[in-house]
């Protein structure tokens, strides 16, 4: 009896086979299309990743120049007897000068700007270098206060938390400024600036 059921067992675990999907996927806890695996490099080398720039930007320039200059002159003028007697009406006469100039002058001049932006790989070049561009607003009351960073870094110099030093940073440019009360209270009147320009 159990011979005969034995056929029919394989054409119904066939049949159930057969009706199972070709490929079966387990579901993980991280996305399949996921470009970068768990164990990638997880630092900023695509347009859009974030770059936190840390600027501390130290500049001293000093100018000095001395001068020191003399000059000093003498002319003499005699009489004679050329021109048919006409250089005796000429009197004796000495002519002699010196001037003299001396001075010096210094500037000193010391700016000093610590603070962090988080920026944007805007876009990244044929060498692999990264073009970073970033602006930060803050508005205390009425007045706006704007940083804006932008600078090409190599993807060598950005650390494992995606932070980056702006000394390391090539053509950067750094800009601080402000619009508001305090800013305007700042600037010198229409009067005042007259007088600076004529004074």
């Amino acid at each position: 009896m159990k011979q005969r059921n034995l056929p029919l067992c394989l054409v119904a675990l066939a049949t159930l086979l057969s009706s199972l999907p070709a490929s079966v996927q387990a579901d993980g806890i991280y996305p399949v299309d996921k470009k970068r695996s768990m164990f990638a490099d997880r630092r900023a080398s695509a347009v859009g990743d974030i770059v936190t720039v840390i600027i501390t930007e130290s500049t001293t320039a000093v100018q000095s120049a001395d001068v020191d200059m003399k000059r000093s002159g003498e002319a003499d003028a005699k009489g004679g007897s050329g021109l048919w007697g006409l250089m005796k009406l000429v009197p004796r006469a000495s002519l002699g000068g010196s001037t003299a100039q001396k001075g010096s002058g210094s500037t000193t001049r010391n700016s000093r700007l610590v603070t962090s932006i988080t920026c944007r790989v805007a876009e990244v070049t044929s060498t692999g270098q990264l073009v970073l561009r970033g602006d930060r607003k803050v508005k205390i009351n009425d007045d706006l206060q704007t940083l804006r960073f932008s600078g090409i870094a190599r993807f060598e110099d950005v650390a494992q938390d995606n932070t980056l030093s702006s000394n390391v940073v090539a053509d950067a440019q750094i800009e601080v400024f402000g619009k508001g009360p305090t800013e305007r209270s700042a600037k010198p009147g229409v009067l005042g600036r007259i007088f600076e320009f004529l004074f």
